[in-house]
């Protein structure tokens, strides 16, 4: 029985974590940093910590464990994570096309558009931080 439910958590853990890396393909995190930034040489090296570092979140989630580190290392940490929320957020509009229909309604001229995205990254980055606030 022990041995069914240790193949049963693994496999069910790799279908998982195979959604997560398909849907961020489809969203194409990795290739929108690596245009953003202009560092197009370095994608085997966003997609190795991508899946490490989603390994380690893992782990460290699943042992109800910390990393207790200094100010500094909260602080870079805390700023990766908002950039990687707001490239997924913003793959995520893009996939969706939620942009050209919100101006379409709302019968907004084309240079308006980049106002339709600003605020719609402030307004998650505000959700964010009330969220991590206040929870």
């Amino acid at each position: 029985m022990k041995f069914f439910l240790v193949v049963y958590g693994i496999s069910s853990g790799i279908i998982v974590g195979a959604g997560v890396i398909s849907i961020l393909i489809l969203i194409g995190i990795v290739p929108r940093i690596s245009h953003v930034t202009n560092t197009k040489q370095f994608i085997s090296v966003y997609e190795n910590l991508l899946v490490i570092g989603t390994f380690i979140g893992s782990i460290l989630s699943l042992h109800n464990l910390g990393i207790h580190q200094g100010r500094v290392i909260t602080i870079i940490s805390g700023l990766s994570y908002g950039v990687f929320l707001g490239f997924l957020s913003s793959g995520l509009t893009e996939v969706i096309y939620y942009i050209p229909v919100i101006s379409r309604r709302l019968k907004l001229p084309k240079n308006y558009l980049k106002y339709v995205v600003i605020s719609l990254m402030i307004g998650k980055v505000i959700g964010s931080l009330l969220g991590w606030a206040i929870i």
